[in-house]
């Protein structure tokens, strides 16, 4: 994080075999949520914990492969295969968020939105509701949700 100091970053943990995950990218909704932190230069990270051997588990190669296919618009995407960096933030499962301040305190952690099981648009977007509070230098209204997904196998 010492990389991005002064600037907002969102991690995402994700999972290319999780269907919650899956039906955010389907929808295009996690694409706009991406295009519109890179339009407010926030820092995008998405972050797979499968080890190596489990559900999920993703090769460098299969990672851009992935990033491709799916047109994610993602700064990095890293891996942590010992689950060391989800364990640190608390993270539990796929999709989850993680939204660093630029005074590097945690603002947002929880649930994309609270259409968990479809994305019709008519729910709350609690990742853009919180960025928007962050690029106009305002406390998160809503600074913590229950992420519901896949489960993160360390």
């Amino acid at each position: 994080m010492s990389d991005y100091a002064g600037q907002l970053v969102v991690l995402e943990w994700t999972s290319p075999v999780c269907p919650f995950t899956a039906m955010k990218y389907k929808s295009g909704a996690m694409q706009a949520l991406q295009s519109y932190a890179a339009s407010h230069r926030i820092v995008w990270l998405s972050i797979d914990s499968a080890a190596p051997g489990r559900a999920g588990y993703l090769t460098a190669a299969a990672a851009r492969a992935r990033i491709a296919e799916i047109q994610a618009n993602v700064s990095a995407f890293l891996f942590d295969p010992d689950g060391r960096i989800a364990r640190s933030y608390g993270a539990k499962t796929t999709p989850s968020f993680f939204i660093v301040d630029r005074n590097g305190k945690l603002a947002y952690e929880g649930a994309m939105s609270d259409d968990i099981f479809d994305n019709s648009g008519a729910g709350r977007d609690y990742i853009r509701s919180a960025l928007e509070d962050l690029v106009a230098e305002r406390h998160v209204r809503v600074p913590e949700t229950a992420p519901q997904g896949c489960a993160i196998e360390y």
